[in-house]
C-alpha cells in the first residue's frame, strides 16, 4: 500500500502547518508550499500529486484559482479543493469542491474522503489488525 499523496498550498504558516500535520496523523502523505508559484513548481515537478488543497489570496504573481486552473491543465483528473473567506462557491470553478473559510479539519477530511477514497490505497490483500 501507498499513501495518496496531497498538495497543501496556503501562505499562512500556521494553518499550512496545522492541515500538513492532520493529514499526516491519518495517513496521507502532505507536500507543502507557501505560495501558488511554490504549488506550481511541485505540480510541474513530476513529482506525484494525489489531490491539491489550495487558499485563494496569496502573495505572488499568481493566486489559488490560478493555481488551480494550471493544475486542471496539467491533468485534468486530479481533484482540487479550494478554501477561501473571499470567494463563493460558484467562484470556484473549476475546483472539485469548496470549502468556505474558516472550516473544520473534519469538514476538510470528508471533502478530501468523497474525492478520493481512503487515505490508504488498498491492494488486494485484506487488511487485519
Amino acid at each position: 500500500m501507498s499513501a495518496r499523496t496531497i498538495l497543501v498550498v496556503e501562505d499562512e504558516f500556521l494553518i499550512r502547518f496545522m492541515l500538513a500535520d492532520s493529514l499526516r496523523e491519518i495517513g496521507y502523505q502532505v507536500l507543502e508550499a507557501a505560495n501558488a508559484e511554490e504549488g506550481l513548481a511541485v505540480l510541474s515537478s513530476g513529482q506525484a500529486v494525489d489531490l491539491m488543497v489550495t487558499d485563494i489570496r496569496m502573495p505572488g504573481s499568481i493566486d489559488g484559482m490560478e493555481l488551480t486552473r494550471r493544475s486542471k491543465a496539467l491533468v485534468p483528473t486530479r481533484p482540487v479543493i479550494v478554501c477561501s473567506a473571499h470567494l463563493f462557491e460558484p467562484e470556484s470553478y473549476p475546483a472539485d469542491a469548496f470549502l468556505p473559510k474558516p472550516y473544520t479539519f473534519a469538514a476538510l477530511a470528508d471533502v478530501i474522503e468523497r474525492l478520493t477514497g481512503e487515505p490508504w490505497q488498498t491492494s488486494s490483500q485484506t487488511r487485519s489488525a
